[in-house]
């Protein structure tokens, strides 16, 4: 869920992640972790979906719907999500899985790559956004120009720029409010105050309502030149407010809270905000797995039995609050253990010492005894 705070001048508020309710519990639930032609057409090699052990995953929807009531039944806030909310060419939306789901970022959202809106049942599925009262379409952009890129399978700017016109012309139709959001993730490549200046001015230029930015994350460990220093997080949290506060258009900004928390005070946000909690109030799940974090989906920290319940491995949770100590956190789990081998390191010492008795104990069991 995003909440937002009142910059000092007559901007509109910025909108954070907002997960400071000590009294929830949110399990987002991926039902369809897909990528490719079924889900969001696309293929971005640095999506955090893009891995081996999630590719080709989709849960029977039926038996999704039930395990997710039987969760919310138990006091959880779960909130549903596939790869592309226009996967299967408008199936889940068919489904009212999504109908007046407002758990998610900025209420009731469609998330996609732009992709399945240039589809000749684009208006369909425009339809069924409405249908689901859903007011907000999130969409990923990688930079403003079509060019080539470093990472393969991105989706160009192009291909959202049209989808872009299609939501507001379909808007107009149907006398239905979309709101558009653009994302944009920043690395050390591109978080100059000019890099981020263009993007603010391009979203104006396409009557885009709100300018996402999230942080880089190097899942795979290939490209640490685009890491962030807690000094250029500290800085790019600065350029954000300093860019926001002086462009003309009415453009809101909303800040990813995988910026974690160097520097954030200058964003004037709750002093709970970057301060993650990832695998204490706040999981991803693909089932049967619950992990520690939605984002970073790696460390599981229980798993959903045949009841319904969940059977939490506290011995995950006493790592991960000993990786939340460490000076490399930073304040995003999602980010920090791709990046820090330290951290990584509090997790799998503990994991080859279970190898390690498990052999043990093996060998115990087949030694003959005399």
């Amino acid at each position: 869920m995003a909440t937002d705070v009142q910059p000092s001048s007559r901007k509109q508020p910025i909108l954070f992640d907002d997960h400071t309710d000590s009294s929830v519990v949110e399990l987002q639930y991926f039902i369809d972790t897909r990528v490719g032609k079924k889900t969001c057409m696309a293929k971005c090699e640095f999506c955090w979906l893009n891995r081996e052990h999630l590719s080709g995953f989709h849960q029977d929807l039926h038996e999704a719907q039930d395990i997710i009531q039987n969760l919310r039944t138990q006091g959880y806030k779960v909130v549903p999500i596939v790869s592309d909310s226009f996967a299967e060419r408008g199936k889940y939306l068919r489904s009212g899985i999504f109908n007046n789901n407002d758990g998610w970022y900025l209420g009731n959202a469609a998330w996609s790559s732009g992709r399945p809106l240039l589809e000749d049942n684009c208006e369909e599925m425009l339809d069924l956004c409405i249908e689901n009262g859903i007011h907000t379409i999130i969409m990923t952009s990688h930079g403003t120009e079509d060019r080539e890129r470093e990472f393969k399978g991105l989706t160009q700017p192009s291909i959202v720029r049209e989808a872009v016109k299609r939501i507001q012309a379909h808007s107009i139709r149907r006398d239905w409010e979309f709101r558009t959001i653009l994302t944009f993730t920043l690395s050390m490549r591109n978080n100059s105050h000019e890099d981020i200046s263009r993007y603010f001015d391009y979203c104006a230029d396409l009557g885009v309502h709100a300018a996402r930015f999230n942080r880089f994350a190097d899942i795979r460990g290939t490209h640490p030149q685009l890491r962030m220093s807690p000094e250029a997080v500290a800085n790019t949290y600065q350029t954000l407010r300093d860019i926001y506060e002086i462009h003309p258009s009415s453009v809101q900004l909303s800040v990813s809270e995988d910026f974690g928390f160097w520097g954030i005070e200058v964003m004037g946000f709750p002093k709970q905000v970057g301060h993650c909690v990832a695998g204490e109030r706040l999981f991803g799940v693909v089932y049967p797995n619950v992990y520690v974090c939605p984002v970073n989906l790696t460390l599981v920290a229980g798993k959903i039995q045949d009841d319904g319940t969940i059977t939490w491995d506290e011995r995950v949770r006493a790592q991960l609050m000993h990786a939340k100590q460490h000076p490399e956190f930073g304040g995003c789990i999602g980010v920090a253990y791709p990046h820090s081998a330290e951290i990584r390191k509090i997790f799998q010492t503990e994991l080859l010492q279970i190898r390690v008795r498990n052999n043990e104990a093996k060998e115990n069991h087949d030694r003959p005894s005399f």
